[in-house]
């Protein structure tokens, strides 16, 4: 088994009010879209997907595709 490991930060788009916006996935999506496209004969046993923030701190996402 293998594991392909994709990380970025969330970055937020503000709004009118403070806390308040839209969240982008800087294109982690379309990365991993992208990846999977590459890889036509892997076949995916499970994903995983973690966050992590400190105060004051950008939210990161780990996503991690197990496969064969």
């Amino acid at each position: 088994m293998k594991v392909k490991i994709f990380t970025k930060n969330l970055k937020t788009k503000g709004g009118l009010l403070s806390g308040v916006g839209t969240v982008s996935d800087d294109g982690l999506e379309d990365e991993l879209n992208l990846w999977l496209a590459s890889q036509p004969n892997i076949d995916v046993e499970r994903v995983t997907q973690s966050e992590s923030a400190g105060f004051g701190q950008p939210t990161t996402v780990t996503v991690c595709v197990w496969y064969q």
